[in-house]
C-alpha cells in the first residue's frame, strides 16, 4: 500500500475520531446529521469514481466497477434518507426506506468485489476460496455472537433481530472478503476492490456495535460508534479514487505469486473466534445453539477445506511430474519427427553396444534422403517437414521393436539394429528400409517418390566405439552416394 494511500486514511480515522469527541456535546439531531451527510456524500463521490473508473476498462473489471458504482450510489442515497431523517426529526417510514437502502448497498458490494478480482485459475482454487470466506464469515460471526450479539439478543423482539441479521450478513461477508482480498497474492493488484471490502468490514463492525447500543439504551454514538461509521463511509468514497493498475484490468487466469506473511491473515478471525468461545466455555460449561452450529458448520468447512488442499496437493505432484516427463521428452526426442534426437542416440547407442551378446553383430546404418533440398526449395519447408515425418515413420515401421532409429539433424537418420545372428543378412535390412522408403508419398497434393541412401558399419559382441562406427557408417553412406544413390552399402 502506498504512503499516499496509508496518510489519506490516517487522515479519514483521525477525523472521525475528531468528529467522536464532538458529538457528545451536540443534540442528537445535529450530531446524525453531521455523521451521516458525509457518509452520504463520500457514497455519492465514490458512485462517480466508480463509473468512471469503469468507462476506462473492459470485461469483468468494467462490470465489477459498475456494480461498485451501484453500491456506492446506494450507499450515499441510504445515508441521505438517515439524515432527511434525522432533519425531520423521526419519520418511521424514511428510516425504514434508509435500512433498506443500506442493506441493498451491501448485498451489491459483495459481487462487485468478487466480479472485480482477477479471476482463479481453476475450479478447485474458486472452490477452495468460498470455503474459505465461509469459515471467516463464520468466525467473524461467531465472534460478534459471543461477545455482542448473545447479550442484547434477548433485549431485541424477534423482528428486530431478524432485521439485524439480515443487514449484518453481507457486511460480516464483506469483512471475510477483506481479509482474503488482503491475503491473496499480489493483493495490490486490486486495491480498490480490498478498499471497498475493507470500507464494508467496518460498516459490519458499526452494526455490531449499534447493536449493543442500542440493547443496552446507550447513546447511539456509544462506543465510538460515530468515528466508524464516518471512517467506514470515507473510505468506501476513497476506494473508488484509487485507479486500477492495468494487471489489475487484466482478465488473466495466471498462476498468482506468492502472498508472503499477509496469507496467514485468514487464520486471525478463525482464532479469535476459538478462544471468544473456548474462553466462556471453561467458565460456564456450556454453549448457545447458534455457536455449536456456526463452530460445527466452520469445522466441517474446516475438514474440507484440508481435503481439497490434498487435492491440491496431488494435482500439483501429477502436473509436475506430467511436466517433467514432457520437458525429459522434448530433451531426448526430435520437436518434428518424434523420432529420439542425436543426444538420446549418442545415450542409447552406446548402451546397446556394451550389451551385445557374443555371437551376434550389431549394424550401426546412416541414411540421408537424396534430393531433400530440391524438396524442400520446390515445394517449401512445410513440404519438406512433412517428408521428413513420413521417411521417419516409415523407416521406423522396416524395423524390429528392439531397435532404434534416430533424427540426428537434418535429412539424416541414424539407425542401430542389434542382435543379428549372421552379418550377410544386414545389406538385405538395408534395401528393405530404402524400399518402404521409395513407395510413393503424396504431399500438399504433390505425389513424390522419395529416395534415400544407407552406409552400414558392422560390429562383432560387445565392446565397441559408436563414433568409431559413425564414422565407418559415414563412408560407407559417401559410397553409396557415388554408386548413385538409392542403394545401400556396407563399410569395409
Amino acid at each position: 500500500m502506498s504512503n499516499r494511500l496509508l496518510t489519506r486514511i490516517a487522515v479519514i480515522v483521525l477525523t472521525g475520531i475528531a468528529l467522536q469527541l464532538v458529538l457528545p456535546f451536540l443534540s442528537e439531531r445535529a450530531g446524525l446529521i453531521l455523521a451521516c451527510l458525509p457518509i452520504a456524500i463520500a457514497g455519492c463521490y465514490s458512485a462517480v469514481g466508480f463509473r468512471r473508473q469503469a468507462r476506462a476498462n473492459r470485461g469483468r473489471q468494467r462490470i465489477g466497477l459498475m456494480l461498485g458504482a451501484g453500491s456506492g450510489g446506494l450507499l450515499g442515497l441510504s445515508y441521505l434518507l438517515y439524515t432527511l431523517d434525522a432533519v425531520l426529526n423521526g419519520v418511521a417510514l424514511i428510516n425504514g426506506a434508509a435500512s433498506a437502502t443500506s442493506i441493498g448497498a451491501a448485498v451489491v458490494a459483495v459481487p462487485a468485489i468478487l466480479v472485480a478480482v482477477p479471476p482463479f485459475p481453476n475450479r478447485l482454487a474458486r472452490v477452495t476460496y468460498v470455503i474459505d470466506v465461509t469459515t471467516v464469515t463464520g468466525a467473524i460471526f461467531a465472534t460478534s455472537w459471543q461477545s455482542v450479539l448473545e447479550p442484547v439478543a434477548s433485549r431485541l423482539d424477534t423482528g428486530a433481530r431478524a432485521i439485524f441479521l439480515i443487514t449484518i450478513m453481507p457486511e460480516v461477508i464483506a469483512a471475510a472478503l477483506a481479509l482474503m482480498l488482503m491475503s491473496r497474492p499480489a493483493a495490490g493488484r486490486y486495491r480498490s476492490m480490498r478498499l471497498l471490502a475493507a470500507g464494508l468490514a467496518t460498516f459490519a463492525l458499526a452494526a455490531i456495535i449499534s447493536t449493543h447500543n442500542h440493547g443496552y439504551g446507550l447513546a447511539w454514538y456509544a462506543n465510538g460508534l460515530g468515528a466508524v461509521y464516518f471512517t467506514a463511509g470515507l473510505i468506501v468514497g476513497l476506494a473508488s479514487q484509487t485507479m486500477v493498475t492495468p494487471n489489475e484490468a487484466a482478465d488473466t487466469g495466471d498462476a498468482e505469486p506468492i502472498a508472503g506473511s499477509w496469507s496467514i491473515l485468514p487464520y486471525l478471525p478463525v482464532t479469535v473466534a476459538l478462544l471468544s468461545v473456548a474462553v466462556p466455555y471453561v467458565h460456564t460449561g456450556s454453549l448457545s445453539p447458534v455457536l455449536v452450529w456456526t463452530l460445527l458448520s466452520t469445522s466441517v468447512l474446516a475438514m474440507l477445506r484440508q481435503f481439497l488442499n490434498l487435492l491440491a496437493v496431488k494435482a500439483l505432484i501429477t502436473d509436475l511430474e506430467d511436466q517433467r516427463q514432457r520437458l525429459d521428452h522434448q530433451a531426448h526426442h526430435d520437436v518434428l519427427t518424434g523420432l529420439p534426437n542425436r543426444a538420446a542416440f549418442y545415450t542409447i547407442a552406446p548402451a546397446v553396444l556394451e550389451r551385445a551378446r557374443p555371437g551376434t553383430c550389431t549394424a550401426v546404418l546412416l541414411l540421408d534422403l537424396d534430393g531433400f533440398k530440391i524438396i524442400n526449395d520446390t515445394y517449401g519447408h512445410a513440404a519438406g517437414d512433412a517428408l521428413l515425418v513420413e521417411a521417419g515413420a516409415r523407416i521406423s515401421g522396416a524395423l524390429r521393436p528392439q531397435d532404434t532409429v534416430a533424427r540426428l539433424g537434418g535429412d539424416e537418420f541414424a539407425i542401430v539394429i542389434t542382435d543379428v545372428p549372421d552379418r550377410a543378412d544386414v545389406p538385405a535390412t538395408g534395401d528393405r528400409i530404402l524400399e518402404q522408403l521409395a513407395q510413393p508419398m503424396t504431399i500438399g497434393g504433390v505425389t513424390l517418390f522419395p529416395r534415400g541412401s544407407v552406409g552400414i558399419s558392422l560390429a562383432d559382441g560387445p565392446g565397441h566405439d559408436i563414433e568409431r562406427l559413425l564414422h565407418e557408417a559415414d563412408l560407407a553412406l559417401y559410397a553409396a552416394k557415388a554408386a548413385g544413390k538409392g542403394v545401400a552399402r556396407l563399410a569395409g
